[in-house]
């Protein structure tokens, strides 16, 4: 990725040099699948000390989904006095945006604290850059462990290509020292993202709306694979100056994030804050301001997005082709005839989720930007409906009759359901 303002040669070259040397032999162990339990004091708990006890390890799941305000990696390009940084906090968390993606400071954290944003530490950067200063980095995932101010460290935003191996053991390293918070690595589309198989959090950019809007659902239905298959979460840098005018921005914005919810999408990376803030007070741009508006669609659902964990089924229905017939979007799958739940009516994609307490949730996107849909849907089991109202947080119940119901689903938007199902 591209990134402007945050580009540093040597340190990049010596980034790979150092991502291909990969891991020495005694690093490399069989995988295991349990997970460990965070202790509750800030810097406290045990450092994992051998690789099969660090592959077994799968870090706690951040509790909400992640809207996370940046202005790049490898440069700290963040305001430098803690004044102007707290500023920038207070206008990111009106935004929307519960994460902040930078080089840490203790100053920073606590002020993070403060305003109830989150940071991602930027390991890219120094003096905590992992490639050049891996003993800064270790001392401070020490000391951050379980620090609730913390979301978690971004290792890598950038084509892994042949470095997946290495960048595999470099995430694993890193939950040595911190197993309570993830570590993020991203890559452009799909490249070498089969190498990552001991991750807690991955993810990618493909910029659909500028290099080709089929990319939208292959590389989601993708990543849903591997992170069903890793016991991981995935999130995506999303491009925010998508279309012209704040309008567009915000529908196409908000479609990308819902059709990414339904394929279950825990956190988007906003590329980039230098196009949606401007001036020395920062006044939001018109991308800005549309991304605005899709947190505000989005984020009173960041808790509930976080405990229906990745989705267990997802369909979609068909769609009017530009031929006139009814078609299936491409690299998505159709409603299978044998599940409880069918469409009726209306154009959308369904991801099909549980908790823990084996709920079943629905989350519906419209596959329209421009369109409302009347949704109507058929149980072929006794339910009841809830739908969470987004202006009250609350759940709210929907009329069944007969095993059906409906709902309005505004353009570009989304819908989370929930069902009790109720004997015959």
């Amino acid at each position: 990725m591209q990134m402007r303002l945050a580009t540093i040669p040597l340190l990049f070259l010596a980034t790979v040099v150092a991502l291909c040397l990969g891991a020495t032999a005694a690093e490399r162990s069989p995988r295991g699948e349990s997970a460990t339990k965070p202790a509750s004091a800030p810097g406290s708990g045990p450092v994992i000390k051998t690789w099969e006890e660090m592959k077994s390890v799968r870090v706690p799941v951040p509790t909400e989904f992640a809207s996370i305000f940046t202005f790049g990696y490898m440069n700290d390009v963040m305001p430098k006095s803690d004044e102007q940084f707290e500023k920038l906090l207070v206008k990111i968390k009106e935004g929307g945006f519960n994460v902040v993606h930078c080089a840490y400071t203790d100053k920073r954290l606590e002020l993070c604290r403060k305003h109830g944003v989150k940071m991602m530490i930027d390991l890219l950067c120094p003096p905590h850059r992992f490639f050049t200063n891996r003993e800064n980095v270790k001392a401070l995932c020490i000391k951050l462990r379980n620090d609730s101010a913390v979301w978690g460290y971004n290792l890598w935003n950038d084509r892994f290509g042949p470095h997946g191996p290495g960048l595999n053991q470099r995430m694993v390293r890193i939950r040595t020292w911190d197993p309570t918070h993830p570590t993020f690595a991203g890559t452009y589309c799909t490249s070498g993202i089969k190498h990552l198989k001991d991750t807690d959090c991955f993810g990618y950019y493909d910029y659909h709306w500028t290099r080709g809007r089929h990319k939208n659902f292959l590389y989601l239905t993708i990543y849903r694979y591997w992170a069903m298959r890793r016991k991981a979460i995935f999130c995506r840098w999303v491009k925010v100056n998508s279309g012209k005018g704040r309008d567009q921005i915000y529908r196409r914005n908000l479609y990308t994030i819902n059709t990414s919810i339904a394929c279950g999408l825990k956190g988007a990376l906003w590329f980039l804050g230098q196009n949606m803030l401007k001036g020395k007070t920062p006044t939001w741009t018109a991308a800005g301001q549309g991304v605005s508006q899709v947190n505000r669609e989005v984020m009173p659902l960041r808790t509930w997005i976080m405990k229906i964990d990745n989705p267990i089924a997802l369909s979609s229905t068909t769609v009017r082709a530009k031929s006139g017939k009814a078609v299936v979007p491409k690299s998505l799958p159709g409603f299978p005839k044998d599940f409880w739940l069918q469409p009726e009516a209306g154009e959308f994609l369904m991801g099909a989720f549980q908790d823990k307490q084996k709920r079943d949730y629905v989350f519906l996107a419209n596959h329209s930007t421009d369109a409302a849909q009347d949704v109507k849907l058929k149980s072929a089991r006794p339910v009841g409906v809830e739908l969470f109202d987004r202006k009250e947080e609350k759940w709210r119940p929907l009329e069944v009759k007969d095993g059906q119901f409906t709902f309005k689903l505004p353009p570009a938007a989304g819908e989370l359901l929930r069902f009790e199902h109720k004997k015959k």
